[in-house]
């Protein structure tokens, strides 16, 4: 496939493929599914549904969650090329106001306990990130 792209966007693909440890394939398969079919690819086989607001495993068996996990899931792809803090998180994907860094944390823990861990990454005082990352 041809891309007509300019030698500064070839660059950019290139890294932005480098930084996800995406094939070009893996990649546009991604941004396809996720434009046309309203999926997002978390990797080894699991995928959010946008539209439904579901998560799927590798046998297309829906995954459970909470309002909050979903929220949490929904705002880390919708927001994929940043590094979200966890006061953020915690401001945009809860209804309570009272904020510990410890709920953050035990329900990301909880996402990754119903998938895998690194779907979802932290650095640490920097923020969290979602496959691929």
């Amino acid at each position: 496939m041809n891309l007509n792209l300019t030698d500064e966007q070839q660059q950019k693909l290139t890294n932005k493929l480098k930084e996800k440890k995406q094939s070009f394939y893996e990649y546009l398969t991604s941004l396809v599914l996720k434009d046309i079919e309203g999926k997002y690819d978390l990797g080894k086989g699991f995928y959010y549904e946008l539209y439904s607001d579901k998560l799927f495993n590798k046998k297309d068996e829906e995954i459970k969650l909470t309002k909050t996990q979903k929220n949490i899931i929904t705002y880390l792809i919708n927001n994929n090329t940043e590094k979200i803090s966890a006061e953020e998180l915690y401001e945009k994907c809860w209804e309570k106001n009272k904020f510990s860094i410890f709920t953050v944390r035990n329900v990301i823990k909880q996402i990754r306990d119903k998938t895998y861990y690194n779907m979802l990454n932290n650095k640490s005082n920097v923020g969290y990130t979602i496959y691929p990352n």
